[in-house]
């Protein structure tokens, strides 16, 4: 085949890649699935997986790299370091040594490229790819699902003035030496477009959902806690436990619900950093109507959604979340479940648009036990009602298919000016 007619040699850099689940594995890995049906050469450099155990996975432990093929997609990838427990500085070294190996591994084994997508979160791919960049000469993509320096400052885990002044300058550095930057979220592009990126060089790919994936089923489950009685309403939470989804927020509110709505139950699926505190506090405030399980492998979450009466998306109440849209709120979205949002920005806005459910304030317990309480008193229908908006809203607005061909012209644009230099 021609170079002129065969797609685009892409190199896609992002340290959590499947196994692991979570937003940003099932974004890279669709999308590079369908990036290959449409004739594009994509390779994924990627970590040994590590999650969420913290430590790598037994079958890939020993090995400096590792190379693997599937779905017409070559993945290589590189160790780094993972310890159980998390914190800080396990955070660190688990990122910087990624940068570091997987630097090692596109140099070495790579081949050919044409365009390099370096993704965020983690922020380290962003230093390695744009230091690939420049010493290779290829187009660079930084695809941003979270400004991770904004977040740390916002959080508070940055407070120096000279670091902040520092770790922000040299994002913003980055941002203006890649080619084009890809955010998922209108309030990322707001940011990004403050940090002065030239509007025509940053363009929206939101996260979406595989229809074929998430649809409405009456599949059993096999979580135990999914089980109903008679009469009861379930309430679900399925994903991370990390600072930013407040999850101490929605044990709140279930303490606040447990008297007056015995029927409430609540399930909260997934794992973290955070997931050691929230199981500790669920225990001392001794709710009878929770319950919390660990990580379940992805072709489960559906049956998880369907068996719901209502998902919740939390977020915590920093200015940074307004321009947060979970990817997970479409795929309960798709399988017909109402959903309640903790969020005032691009959530909310998206919730009302589709009639697929409602929002309450970040950080407000009261008002998220408020909700529950209004929305489990509903009839069966009026929650079937909204469930069908969200179901026609995603298949609309957010299909993947449509948003992976989208991204695959930017790619093929800059692949051809690549050729060309």
């Amino acid at each position: 085949m021609s170079q002129e007619r065969r797609g685009p040699r892409v190199a896609y850099l992002v340290q959590q890649f499947t196994p692991e689940v979570g937003a940003g594995p099932a974004r890279v890995s669709e999308m590079a699935a369908r990036w290959s049906r449409a004739g594009a050469m994509v390779t994924v450099v990627t970590a040994m997986p590590n999650r969420p155990e913290g430590r790598i996975h037994s079958s890939y432990r020993g090995r400096l790299f590792a190379l693997e093929e599937g779905d017409g997609i070559r993945v290589l990838r590189s160790w780094l370091y993972a310890r159980p427990g998390g914190g800080l500085l396990t955070t660190l070294l688990n990122n910087v040594s990624f940068l570091f190996t997987s630097l090692l591994l596109l140099l070495r084994q790579a081949g050919p490229i044409d365009v390099l997508i370096a993704s965020s979160p983690p922020w380290f791919p962003h230093i390695g790819g744009t230091w690939f960049s420049r010493w290779r000469g290829v187009p660079l993509v930084l695809e941003v699902r979270d400004l991770w320096p904004d977040y740390l400052v916002e959080m508070g885990i940055v407070r120096h003035p000279w670091v902040v002044r520092a770790l922000l300058g040299y994002e913003r550095r980055l941002l203006l030496r890649a080619d084009h930057v890809v955010v998922v979220t209108e309030g990322l592009r707001q940011r990004v477009l403050a940090k002065g990126i030239p509007s025509d060089r940053v363009t929206l790919i939101t996260n979406g959902v595989d229809p074929a994936q998430y649809y409405p089923s009456t599949e059993s489950t096999t979580l135990p806690e999914l089980q109903k009685s008679p009469g009861e309403f379930l309430v679900g939470y399925l994903g991370n436990f990390g600072a930013g989804q407040s999850l101490g927020c929605v044990l709140e509110a279930a303490g606040l619900l447990r008297g007056t709505h015995p029927q409430v139950r609540f399930v909260l699926v997934g794992d973290g950093t955070e997931y050691p505190r929230i199981r500790a506090m669920a225990e001392r405030l001794a709710l009878p109507n929770v319950a919390l399980h660990g990580v379940i492998p992805k072709e489960e979450t559906r049956a998880f959604y369907n068996a719901c009466d209502l998902c919740l998306v939390p977020l915590a109440a920093l200015p940074v979340f307004e321009g947060a849209l979970p990817s997970k709120m479409f795929e309960m979205m798709a399988c017909g479940r109402p959903v309640l949002a903790q969020s005032t920005g691009e959530a909310a806005l998206h919730l009302a648009r589709s009639g697929a459910g409602w929002s309450v304030a970040p950080g407000d317990a009261s008002a998220l036990a408020g909700a529950i309480g209004r929305i489990a008193g509903m009839s069966p229908e009026e929650r079937h009602t909204a469930g069908a908006g969200g179901v026609e809203y995603v298949g609309r607005h957010f299909n993947r298919d449509a948003l992976a061909a989208r991204f695959l012209e930017v790619l093929r644009a800059l692949s051809s000016v690549g050729r060309r230099r």
